[in-house]
């Protein structure tokens, strides 16, 4: 009885062990306890992001919310919030004025829509174009939609209500760019240096606006969205973003316009990108544009893994200035090409958009009377 009760070779390692173990957990509290340590915690699994798009709204990006960026953290400038108000309804929107810029001089003025479930201030991180436009000097305008005109902040782009001129968004915005433009007093805007881009919904209004107000931006950039009117409602819209859907001819000329797509996107197909190059140049005058020229470039892989993808770039040009250039970029997403991680929908590796894209518009000026007299 006595030796069935005494432990063996193994178990008495076992139970060596066990008090070992035991000794050493004892010490470490007692530890904790004197030096006012606190305990280490048990790091929390984080669910995995979704990347499904849920119906019927659109463009639902994966993680869910994010956090609203500290203005002060978005560049070295100065900040306006702001609110339009006429026929066709509201707005909140932020006005970003670059470090250096005087007060007289006469600015280029950027209009930066955001995507779904963004916010003026996420698109603004995301992107870093308030970087660009303290070195550049160029005023940012960052226009709020609200959830009580979409669920999820998109801009309606895909509604027959808002893709006319005078009315609807596209005249709320119009609205804004007419509002900044013509303050005097804080800053002042080169009529004829105004653009517009945006991601997404952003992207697509940022195409409407070209369409319905053609004399107002000097050129446009748009990103990751599908063509102009190509929808008639929200029944349709996510058909047209997978590539679906008749592509209408717009009334007038666009203006000179930068697309950025990436061939990985499943929420806005890549085919979308040619269908919006096909839809520009159908507006120009016959004769006018010459033959596309494609470049394409392999930048070396990099030990990060964060290097530039591999991407094509296609440029039409018209009296010997390019009017119009396709950027499609191998591998990328529903993302900001060569964004900031402090912002949704973006991603770290290039080209940067936001540079290719300032780098465009700084080549244009409006060649029309300007528009910011009129509806």
């Amino acid at each position: 009885m006595l030796n069935a009760m005494m432990p063996g070779p193994a178990s008495s390692k076992r139970a060596v062990k066990k008090v070992q173990r035991s000794v050493t957990k004892a010490a470490r509290a007692a530890t904790r306890t004197a030096t006012g340590t606190p305990a280490k915690r048990k790091k929390k699994s984080r669910p995995a992001r979704s990347t499904s798009s849920s119906l019927p709204e659109l463009w639902q990006p994966p993680g869910g919310a994010r956090h609203q960026p500290d203005p002060a953290d978005l560049g070295q400038g100065r900040w306006h919030q702001l609110r339009f108000t006429g026929v066709a309804g509201t707005r909140a929107y932020r006005v970003y004025i670059p470090k250096g810029l005087r007060r007289t001089t006469r600015a280029p003025l950027l209009l930066a829509l955001h995507g779904c479930t963004q916010t003026g201030l996420d698109f603004a991180a995301g992107t870093r174009f308030n970087d660009l436009a303290d070195t550049h000097k160029f005023i940012v305008v960052y226009p709020e939609q609200a959830a009580t005109h979409h669920a999820q902040r998109c801009w309606n782009w895909f509604r027959p209500g808002h893709q006319l001129r005078a009315a609807g968004e596209p005249a709320i915005l119009a609205g804004i760019v007419r509002q900044v433009a013509q303050e005097s007093y804080r800053w002042r805007v080169d009529p004829d240096r105004i653009y517009a881009a945006g991601i997404s919904a952003g992207g697509g209004m940022a195409l409407v606006l070209a369409a319905t107000y053609p004399e107002l931006f000097a050129a446009v950039g748009v990103h990751s969205a599908p063509p102009f009117r190509a929808a008639s409602g929200p029944t349709d819209a996510l058909a047209v973003m997978q590539g679906a859907g008749q592509v209408p001819t717009p009334a007038a000329p666009l203006p000179p316009m930068i697309i950025f797509q990436g061939t990985a996107d499943g929420t806005v197909r890549a085919s979308n990108a040619e269908r919006i190059a096909g839809q520009w140049l159908e507006s120009q005058p016959a004769g006018t544009v010459g033959k596309g020229r494609q470049t394409r470039k392999d930048p070396p892989r990099t030990t990060s893994g964060r290097g530039a993808r591999p991407h094509r770039v296609t440029r039409w040009s018209a009296q010997r200035r390019v009017q119009l250039e396709l950027w499609v970029v191998e591998g990328l997403g529903h993302a900001w090409s060569g964004g900031s991680t402090q912002g949704s929908y973006s991603d770290i590796r290039g080209p940067r958009a936001s540079t290719q894209m300032w780098r465009f518009f700084a080549r244009h000026t409006a060649t029309a009377p300007t528009g910011l007299a009129g509806r």
